[in-house]
């Protein structure tokens, strides 16, 4: 049995987007959120947005998919001004 605290292969690793105060955007593994911090610190950089991946790329398809609805609406309301 493994001593308590050692990580392993077995152990999940989640991506996360890291936005730092030099405004550089970082796509970084870790095993959770203190990894990620350790690594980040180490590295010289401080964190001033994180997100595991996954719910960071999900929040942008949203993002997208709310702005191609607006400009759909938009068009149909100049399309509709035309007719009037």
């Amino acid at each position: 049995m493994p001593a308590k605290g050692l990580r392993s292969s077995v152990d999940p690793m989640t991506e996360y987007i890291v936005i730092t105060t030099a405004s550089r955007v970082l796509r970084r593994p870790a095993f959770d959120y203190n990894d990620l911090l350790r690594d980040l610190y180490n590295n010289g950089h401080t964190p001033v947005y994180i997100k595991p991946a996954s719910e960071y790329e999900a929040e942008i398809m949203a993002r997208e998919e709310q702005e191609r609805l607006h400009h759909e609406l938009d068009r149909a309301i100049e399309e509709e001004r035309k007719t009037a």
